[in-house]
């Protein structure tokens, strides 16, 4: 576990503040989140074809009575509580005590950590933590789960990508930024400090 960072060194300045709520960013944030979207939606129709295709159909009576509208409840759930979760975790393992909380007048979910300071690299991690660990694990048990709730499994993957679109706008600007970086985040901002 990396040691965390809580005081700012003398010698770093701020360089960048980022904020993903305001108006403008955010109505471009999610025009832009249509790509990642509709990548995953490719990604995840071919994968669900290809172990269709490799493990036949796979159905039970149960799964053939789920219903559609509790299954998308579950399904946003799961989305967006374990896309927060995953932060967490990796907040966590950056020394870090997390936060959740959310802005409802601005329609975003947030897993945060007071006063933390992060290296950039640490901050990629977390940013991205959610994408990967959620992409995989849904690519993962499509293989095993019955046809129809396998569909459910692959919407949490595409929707957490979409919805992910603040994390890697995020990450290609904190790129920008030497190793040394420190960034701080803010819920729905981000500082970045150098040296």
């Amino acid at each position: 576990m990396p040691t965390p960072i809580h005081a700012l060194p003398s010698e770093y300045r701020e360089v960048r503040h980022l904020v993903a709520t305001e108006s403008r960013t955010l109505l471009w944030l999610n025009v832009a989140s249509l790509v990642p979207l509709i990548l995953a939606l490719l990604v995840m129709g071919w994968w669900w074809s290809t172990v269709r295709q490799l493990r036949g159909p796979i159905s039970t009576a149960f799964s053939e009575s789920l219903h559609w509208l509790p299954a998308v409840m579950v399904v946003l759930v799961v989305t967006f509580g374990g896309h927060e979760l995953i932060h967490g975790l990796a907040i966590r393992w950056a020394g870090h005590r997390p936060r959740f909380g959310m802005n409802l007048s601005k329609g975003v979910f947030y897993a945060t950590a007071d006063s933390a300071l992060f290296p950039r690299n640490h901050f990629v991690i977390i940013a991205l933590a959610p994408l990967v660990v959620l992409t995989l694990i849904g690519m993962g048990l499509m293989v095993f789960v019955p046809d129809s709730i396998g569909y459910y499994v692959g919407l949490v993957v595409v929707l957490n990508a979409g919805g992910a679109i603040g994390d890697l706008w995020m990450t290609a600007v904190v790129l920008r930024y030497p190793p040394d970086a420190l960034v701080r985040d803010e819920a729905d901002r981000i500082r970045i400090y150098t040296a």
